[in-house]
């Protein structure tokens, strides 16, 4: 195997609405500081892996709730109940203002280091609400990949196997509490490189798990248990 290169990455860092479409969500307050609005804690532990890699860290802090950035063009929730019925001019502003500049930004750097000759971790940093629709989550960390690709899967077992026993007290589990082939940003770069050019990693951490005395440890340990042999840029 070649050199390998990681890339850090966080789609819904934040909940910003630009001043232009504030009124879309006037009396919607609630929602946007809620988990539909963002992912509370994700750009905490993003910021703490690019820190420890000495990587850049690509992020976008609009609310997905503008467009969401972890959507393929034409999926249902690419527009949430707050952007669907905008005009189609709107749209395609919101597409070509904040969606399609940070998605091929970061491609365009996925690009650049496997034409240097590195195969690329990506991991894509996201939290998840405790409860959803009545259901309580019990997974604590969420390693999601495509099972079938078996760079993926050989990576996730042994980076699993090493941030369980730095953390023997939380549950963390595969493909949980959402499938890492489901579509998504790491789902559509799979359409862009190979398997040995690529591997796409999202990790989903419990948001009860904020402001508690391990949320640190998380960080570290995620960047502390990747596999033997990474070699950052």
């Amino acid at each position: 195997m070649g050199k390998r290169a990681i890339i850090i990455t966080c789609e819904h860092a934040g909940n910003y609405v630009p001043k232009e479409f504030a009124l879309l969500f006037l009396g919607h307050e609630e929602v946007l500081e809620s988990h539909r609005g963002w992912d509370p804690g994700a750009m905490q532990l993003a910021k703490a892996m690019a820190k420890n890699f000495s990587t850049k860290l690509h992020y976008c802090k609009v609310t997905r709730l503008l467009v969401e950035v972890n959507r393929s063009i034409g999926h249902e929730q690419l527009f949430s109940e707050f952007t669907k019925k905008v005009d189609p001019h709107v749209k395609q502003l919101l597409l070509d203002k904040y969606y399609k500049p940070y998605r091929q930004e970061v491609q365009d750097k996925i690009e650049e280091l496997v034409s240097d000759g590195h195969q690329v971790i990506h991991i894509s940093m996201h939290t998840f609400t405790p409860v959803l629709n009545g259901i309580e989550r019990t997974v604590d960390i969420g390693i999601l990949f495509d099972d079938n690709r078996r760079e993926e899967l050989v990576f996730s077992d042994a980076w699993k196997e090493q941030l369980q026993l730095t953390l023997p007290d939380l549950t963390i589990m595969h493909n949980c509490p959402y499938h890492g082939a489901d579509d998504g940003f790491t789902t559509y770069l799979r359409t862009k490189f190979t398997a040995s050019q690529y591997l796409g990693l999202e990790i989903e951490v419990n948001q009860k798990l904020i402001d508690t005395p391990i949320y640190k440890e998380i960080g570290k340990a995620l960047s502390f248990t990747l596999p033997e042999g990474q070699v950052c840029n």
